[in-house]
């Protein structure tokens, strides 16, 4: 039980210091904010953490870690009917679906979205090899959605990753600019906008038109 109770102690913790570290920014915050807003005293964080550099590479080694356990489980193989049954409409309508699903982890919260495109970038060589891991994963799985499209003959041969990797670099894009301007990030329309943009270059002519 008492682990259980640490563990449920340091997803508070974190949980606390995203908001933080989103409202204050990385380097205006302090450790004390982030016990001022956990309800601790700063003993307790250091049981779990050694300074402020800590809670922030946590936070992002656990989006990280989520990532990687999507990766796992969409591991089995998607039964696509055949492409000349399938409309385009239902086509975009089926990946948009599957973006949003992976994306939704990056953007589950405007405190999430601000750490990673914003707060943690340049901030030094670690966290940069842990955002270039979290990139990776995210462009990873897309890449497999695709090369699985290009196979069942929904999607033309293309080069995979080059694709995923401007598919999801136009999206962080997006959602950066939004934050810039204090708006909320609408992850739906950004997400079957760049599907339906994407889309209308990569499936092949085997589908049927609307």
């Amino acid at each position: 039980m008492s682990y259980m109770r640490s563990d449920q102690r340091q997803r508070q913790i974190l949980a606390c210091a995203k908001q933080v570290f989103a409202e204050r920014g990385f380097h205006a915050a302090n450790v004390s904010h982030i016990c001022a807003a956990a309800g601790i005293g700063r003993g307790t964080l250091y049981q779990y953490f050694t300074n402020k550099r800590s809670v922030l590479t946590a936070i992002l080694r656990d989006t990280l870690e989520r990532l990687r356990a999507r990766m796992l489980e969409q591991q089995s193989a998607i039964a696509f009917p055949r492409p000349e049954t399938v409309k385009r409409s239902a086509a975009i309508a089926f990946i948009t679906h599957q973006l949003r699903d992976l994306l939704s982890l990056l953007f589950e919260d405007d405190a999430t979205l601000r750490i990673l495109l914003r707060e943690a970038v340049g901030l030094d060589v670690e966290v940069e090899k842990i955002l270039g891991e979290i990139d990776d994963a995210v462009i990873g799985i897309v890449e497999r959605d695709l090369q699985r499209g290009i196979d069942a003959g929904f999607i033309r041969p293309l080069a995979p990753r080059a694709v995923a990797t401007l598919i999801v670099g136009g999206i962080e894009k997006l959602a950066l600019a939004a934050l810039r301007g204090a708006t909320p990030v609408d992850l739906d329309t950004l997400v079957h906008e760049a599907c339906a943009l994407h889309a209308i270059g990569t499936f092949s002519d085997r589908l049927q038109p609307d």
